[in-house]
Parts: C-alpha cells; structure tokens; sequence
C-alpha cells in the first residue's frame, strides 16, 4: 500500500521527530538505571522503534525544510501485511500517555493527531 500525507508544515514535522527522537533517548536513559524497567517501558521502546524508523516522509521533510518550503507532501511505502496491524497500532499510539514522556508541544500533539489521522483515514479505505 501506498500512504500519501500531507500538506504539511515542513518545520512543524522536523520538531515532531526531533521530539519523538529525545522521547526514545530518555527511554534508554530510563533503562540505564539500576533495577528493571517497567516492562510496559520497555514495550513503549519498542514500539516508538517499530513505528517511527527514519522513513521516506522524514527524508522529503527534511529537503522541504532546508530548502525553505511552506508545506510537503509525501509517499510512504507500507507493506500489506502491516495494512491490516497499523491501524489499530495508530489508534494504541495517538491514545498512550506514556507516550508522552517528555511532553509535546501542543503544536506537535496536533500535527501528530492530523498526520495519524490521514494515515487512518487510508488504512480504513484499504482494508474497504
């Protein structure tokens, strides 16, 4: 399947990851410490790997901010088996308080909500 997103704010999209990005640093940081981790951080970590690895839509981001540009759009590639998982693992992410380790700009939290959202959106429209 191919996801489409956007228009976007190319900005706004570089300080969402850069957030997402310090979120699984403090994660590690967490796992440092002596003792166990809670096992639901550990599946937090996870799971923050699994869903937000550097893809295409991070690469014509980035092109978009650095050459100054109001908005981008961009294709993703999802492999079919995962069309049928996503969704619900969209759902499970948008909903996760722990996600929110270091807590989100409100800006962040609605270009995460809306960029979610079109992903849904597609998912359902694939899966018909």
């Amino acid at each position: 399947m191919e996801l489409q997103v956007g228009p976007f704010d190319p900005e706004l999209h570089v300080r969402s990851r850069d957030h997402y990005e310090a979120v699984r640093r403090e994660i590690r940081l967490l796992q440092l410490q002596p003792g166990e981790p809670p096992v639901r951080l550990e599946d937090l970590a996870e799971r923050l790997a699994a869903q937000f690895p550097g893809s295409a839509v991070d690469a014509v981001a980035e092109r978009a901010y650095l050459a100054g540009a109001p908005t981008f759009v961009a294709r993703a590639s999802i492999p079919d088996h995962l069309v049928t998982v996503l969704p619900e693992e969209l759902d499970d992410w948008a909903h996760d308080k722990q996600a929110n380790l270091l807590e989100a700009p409100e800006d962040v939290k609605r270009y995460r909500a809306a960029y979610l959202g079109q992903a849904r959106e597609q998912f359902q429209a694939a899966l018909g």
